[in-house]
């Protein structure tokens, strides 16, 4: 990769022109249940620094922890390294990390009851761990099955993030977990919080699916004060953007970098993506965060 489209890649563009220069321009895009020709918007965030993180290799998921103003990130691991949940500084600098899982792809922190979970992609198993020390506090295993009918089908590549949605105050709904299910089918599956703690030996129950664009899905993240949920396609580097609780298609955006297996907003309003290639970024708001 050459410099120039490195950094048209973190900057949040998709190719470079003759001479070098970034190009920025809109990316048409068509996806089932999108009409043919829309287009993702051009990204409002601005690149703001990279760090290398080398005991993170693969980066797969990523939080914030508002109480600890620090990050927690999994790698998905592979022979020879096992799968692990790491938690970091606002300058990506390693404070605790435990092996855990087989393969951790998401990773949440719930308001809630201040713990996170962490989806694992092998036999859609979630463990929650408690962020002081990392220590493994239960895991439970989602159910493939709604309403009587398969909604997930085994054997696929499974979950592909996490993100907890609290109550809202209007009483509409919340209190519920979204998992990303990477094909098998693309969809968003909903679990409530409340059957988890009713879970002993049997799969926790699914509430609801919604499907997604059948685009490579790499991440999820929600935005509590917006009420949207980002749906990153990481093959394509755009963001399908959801009204919650109704799952309506709101937008596309263009999403910065390449491979975004990791994203999360912290505290100041900065975004961070880690990339499944290794490392991770930084960015601001181009208005002012």
């Amino acid at each position: 990769m050459t410099r120039a489209l490195l950094l048209g890649v973190l900057a949040g563009c998709i190719a470079v022109l003759p001479g070098g220069k970034p190009n920025c321009q809109p990316l048409a895009i068509n996806t089932q249940g999108q009409p043919a020709g829309d287009h993702a918007e051009l990204t409002d965030w601005v690149f703001d620094g990279y760090m290398l993180l080398p005991e993170v290799p693969e980066p797969s998921g990523l939080c914030f922890h508002p109480g600890r103003n620090s990050l927690f990130i999994v790698d998905d691991g592979e022979i020879g390294r096992p799968a692990g949940v790491f938690e970091l500084d606002l300058h990506a600098q390693v404070l605790a990390s435990r092996s855990l899982g087989v393969d951790l792809e998401g990773i949440c922190y719930c308001s809630a009851d201040g713990l996170l979970y962490i989806a694992d992609e092998y036999d859609e198993r979630v463990y929650v761990v408690q962020p002081e020390g990392l220590e493994l506090v239960s895991q439970f295993q989602v159910s493939r099955y709604l309403a009587g009918e398969e909604a997930l089908i085994a054997g696929g590549n499974g979950f592909e993030g996490v993100a907890y949605v609290p109550p809202f105050a209007d009483g509409q709904q919340g209190d519920f977990f979204l998992f990303l299910n990477q094909d098998d089918p693309y969809a968003l599956v909903q679990v409530a919080r409340s059957d988890i703690a009713d879970a002993t030996e049997t799969p926790v129950p699914i509430t609801a699916v919604w499907p997604v664009a059948e685009i490579n899905t790499g991440e999820l993240h929600y935005d509590g004060a917006a009420r949207e949920l980002w749906v990153i396609h990481s093959w394509m580097n755009i963001a399908e953007i959801l009204k919650v609780p109704s799952m309506e298609v709101l937008r596309w955006e263009v999403f910065p970098g390449a491979a975004q297996e990791a994203v999360t907003v912290d505290g100041d309003g900065r975004l961070w993506i880690g990339y499944d290639l290794g490392g991770i970024a930084r960015y601001r708001h181009r208005n002012g965060a």
